[in-house]
């Protein structure tokens, strides 16, 4: 039951989903590493602590500061954190559209119990009223993300999360992909 994510070169990705879901392992796999503007490691930017809850406003302030930057340069950009909260992704619908990109979600719908044994797996753990919390949110989520504004909207089901592909639509981002594919076949 493979899907291919079509996504075009000017995109602005949204990875949502609950902790533990697999949307940072699904970026490392897909995207090349600058491409992806990680709220966790906008966390330990600013804090030295990825896990550091207190300065969420200030993390949040970086990645969003990053993806304009990125925007304004024409980039491919994936936003990898929960969004889960409406309010956020239709504030990067609106960013999407003054830069003239393609917002795009990729809904991660992941079973709790799925996410609880992610989770553990982890070196970094959230604790399990976190991720029930969240896990409530995507039911939402998975509601109402189709009118929100995004251009294309994926909800992946574990198995469909695991075998992904992604097509990019045009030549910059095709040989983007070729780099990535090369870089793994040498181990890197």
């Amino acid at each position: 039951m493979a899907v291919t994510l079509h996504l075009p070169s000017r995109s602005l990705v949204l990875l949502c989903g609950a902790p533990g879901s697999g949307k940072s392992t699904f970026a490392e796999r897909h995207f090349l590493w600058s491409q992806v503007v990680s709220s966790d490691r906008c966390r330990e930017m600013v804090c030295d602590d990825e896990e550091n809850m207190a300065v969420h406003r200030e993390a949040f302030s970086l990645l969003r500061l990053i993806v304009r930057l990125r925007l304004s340069l024409g980039r491919f950009t994936v936003i990898d954190s929960t969004a889960l909260e409406r309010k956020h992704r239709t504030a990067y619908v609106s960013m999407a559209a003054q830069y003239n990109f393609h917002p795009v979600a990729i809904v991660f719908d992941v079973p709790y119990e799925l996410c609880l044994r992610q989770n553990e797996s982890r070196s970094r753990r959230v604790p399990p009223e976190a991720i029930r919390h969240y896990h409530n949110l995507l039911q939402k989520t998975k509601i109402s993300v189709r009118n929100e504004g995004f251009d294309r909207v994926f909800i992946l089901s574990p198995e469909q999360i695991r075998t992904a592909r992604i097509a990019f639509e045009d030549k910059d981002e095709k040989e983007g992909d070729n780099k990535r594919r090369n870089s793994r076949e040498r181990g890197g």
